[in-house]
């Protein structure tokens, strides 16, 4: 299966070497069945990590905030509900920038 080359599920953090670590899974889309809301987002691979940028761009939807439109949130809230929902695989687009943290994250919103 190919992987999508921006979209990652989104597990947990790590603050462990003084720097935040976002632990995450690459995958893509697969074929939805039909008593399904729409495709599930299949993950492949081991765990990867990446720096998170302290004051990195994020937008979230439900289950995160309660809407089904992004809104801006800050890292600390991101962080929050990480470690309140470990494992939730949430699917997020992401951009590294120069210094190979990622600085930009806006939630995929599934039904």
């Amino acid at each position: 299966m190919p992987i999508s080359p921006d979209e990652i599920a989104v597990l947990r953090y790590t603050p462990e070497g003084g720097s935040l670590g976002l632990i995450f899974r690459h995958g893509n889309w697969d074929c939805p069945t039909p008593d399904s809301d729409g495709p599930p987002f299949v993950t492949v691979g081991k765990e990867t990590f990446l720096p998170l940028d302290q004051v990195a761009y994020i937008t979230a939807t439900d289950p995160i905030v309660a809407s089904t439109e992004n809104q801006r949130i800050g890292v600390q809230e991101f962080l929050d509900w990480l470690e309140a929902h470990p494992d939730s695989g949430l699917v997020f687009t992401y951009h590294v920038g120069a210094d190979g943290a990622i600085d930009r994250l806006e939630q995929v919103f599934t039904p």
